[in-house]
């Protein structure tokens, strides 16, 4: 799981995306908090945008190395 977080957001305070992580977290857990400092709610800016795609980026390319080891055999 991939979380971005705004920490100038005014409707959900980044301290919950800390609770969060903790909730969610554990020893086998895969997730990750990115805090953007000067992000806000939307995270719409092209920096935040770019950050976002790149976030997808990486977890499309884990999703297709994993399944690269769990293909049928022929």
């Amino acid at each position: 799981m991939r979380i971005l977080q705004g920490m100038q957001d005014p409707d959900v305070p980044w301290r919950h995306a800390l609770a969060l992580v903790d909730l969610l977290g554990g020893p086998e857990a895969d997730v990750h908090l990115t805090l953007v400092k000067d992000g806000e709610h939307r995270l719409s800016r092209p920096q935040d945008l770019a950050l976002l795609f790149r976030t997808v980026e990486g977890v499309v390319a884990g999703c297709q190395s994993a399944s690269d080891g769990h293909r049928p055999r022929q």
